[in-house]
């Protein structure tokens, strides 16, 4: 059984990265129902096995269109790394950009100064010029 028109474009959401909400709100007449009824619903539509199924199609689909992945740039760099071939600066390079990946290097502390100066301007109100 295939999806209504409406289920299609919710799982096109959530397939491009929307929340169920989103998706939801971009499939369906959402705006005069409340959060917990948007919410609810777009839970339900999220839990339907034919749009489980049809989300997963589609970023399969998506995957397979990737030009480059996280996984091909780790293999990369991994490759270089390692390579008999490579110059020792490529080798580090290589490494470096593997750490920061990784997120294995210390997050950087930046020092930051100055003065801040703050500015009180009283305004007295003359009634009988209002």
């Amino acid at each position: 059984m295939a999806l209504t028109a409406k289920q299609e474009q919710f799982a096109q959401g959530l397939a491009d990265g929307l929340t169920q909400a989103d998706a939801y709100r971009a499939a369906y007449s959402a705006s005069k129902q409340t959060d917990a009824t948007l919410w609810a619903n777009a839970s339900r539509m999220a839990s339907d096995s034919k749009v489980i199924a049809r989300v997963a199609e589609l970023q399969s689909a998506l995957a397979d269109k990737q030009l480059w992945t996280r996984v091909d740039s780790v293999t990369e760099l991994a490759d270089i790394a390692r390579g008999v071939e490579s110059k020792a600066a490529e080798k580090i390079a290589a490494i470096k950009e593997l750490n920061l990946m990784h997120g294995f290097n210390a997050p950087t502390k930046i020092e930051m100064g100055g003065v801040l100066i703050h500015r009180i301007e009283r305004v007295v109100i003359d009634p009988c010029k209002a």
